[in-house]
């Protein structure tokens, strides 16, 4: 009897397993599932993928917001070859059908260009850097979030955020600390570098 029930565990087991991989006896998809699920609930709330930790979470946002309506981000760029195009008289041919200012884009490239990027998204607008860390301050780190929302070169088309967090016993948290100076200093330096890149761009 107890052979049985064991033999019928394992069979069961077995089911599940199948089933749960790609399409099983039952009709199952799990892909289809999973697509549906975060349909429903977000991909980054969805309870069945498993996003553990704070930084996986803000990843994995950060990529939701940079995604726009389609759901998928684009591929990341080199921003050394995107300078040279640019340079190179090739605005029209890079941006066409572009949702956001070319101008606005390509100076927030070259302002963040002295940092790791995780996040280049040209069509949702959307930059991040990686964590970014100093020598003199391990316990310490910031990125640096750019937000384009306008197709026009104007005051309130590009949005800076600065994110800093603060490592105690091995743990990283947010700081409550605003860096609001920081961040408008950023804003209006990618502001003078757009304008000059237009004025630049116009004369050539």
């Amino acid at each position: 009897m107890f052979k049985s029930l064991w033999i019928l565990f394992f069979l069961l087991i077995s089911l599940i397993s199948i089933q749960s991989c790609s399409k099983g006896p039952l009709g199952g998809d799990h892909a289809a599932n999973m697509a549906k699920l975060d349909k429903l609930y977000g991909p980054c709330n969805n309870p069945h993928r498993k996003i553990i930790g704070r930084d996986a979470r803000m990843l994995c946002e950060d990529k939701e917001r940079a995604a726009g309506p389609s759901g998928k981000t684009t591929n990341p760029i080199s921003i050394t070859s995107f300078a040279q195009n640019f340079n190179n008289g090739g605005v029209g041919s890079n941006y066409q059908g572009l949702a956001i200012n070319p101008f606005l884009w390509q100076a927030s490239l070259g302002i963040l260009d002295q940092y790791p990027l995780k996040i280049v998204d040209s069509q949702g607008g959307f930059i991040s850097t990686e964590w970014i860390m100093e020598n003199n301050s391990p316990n310490q780190r910031c990125n640096i979030k750019v937000t384009i929302n306008s197709q026009e070169l104007v005051s309130n088309g590009v949005k800076v955020k600065l994110i800093c967090q603060k490592k105690t016993d091995d743990t990283w948290y947010n700081e409550s600390t605003s860096y609001t100076s920081e961040e408008n200093d950023l804003t209006l330096k990618i502001l003078e570098t757009a304008i000059q890149i237009k004025v630049e761009n116009e004369l050539s």
